[in-house]
This record gives C-alpha cells, structure tokens and sequence, in this order.
C-alpha cells in the first residue's frame, strides 16, 4: 500500500529561508522511506522563496488547492 502525505499551505502569506528548508529536508525524508507527497495552496511568495534558495518542486505533486488537490485522489 501506498502511503501518502498532504501539506495544504494556503494558509500560509510567506515562510522564511528556514522554514523554507526545513520544509524540503521534511519532503525529501518523506521521499526516502516511499511517501508520495503532495503540496497544495502554495502562494507566489513562498514559490518565490524556494526558488530563490535554489529549492525544487520537481520530485513533488503540486496542486493548485486541496480542493484540487483532495479530488486527484
């Protein structure tokens, strides 16, 4: 069985560089141990963070919404 992990951040106005990171490192041990991740509701600004730490949605679902997002499933 596939297990799957869901992080809605259409709450969230804007994370800082640490945040930032943690958030990634959190994704990417997700990924080693075989959970699919999704992420949904990401703002421009905090896109804009990660792109700017050089960090990468690449190997990770992004919804636009969890609306979205939660009929995918």
């Amino acid at each position: 069985m596939e297990s799957l992990d869901h992080h809605d951040l259409s709450g969230v106005a804007m994370i800082d560089t640490m945040v930032a990171h943690q958030l990634f490192q959190l994704l990417n041990a997700l990924k080693l141990i075989g959970v699919k991740t999704t992420l949904s509701g990401i703002r421009p600004e905090i896109a804009q963070t990660a792109v700017q730490l050089g960090l990468s949605f690449i190997e990770t679902e992004v919804r636009t919404s969890l609306a979205q997002d939660l009929e995918q499933k």
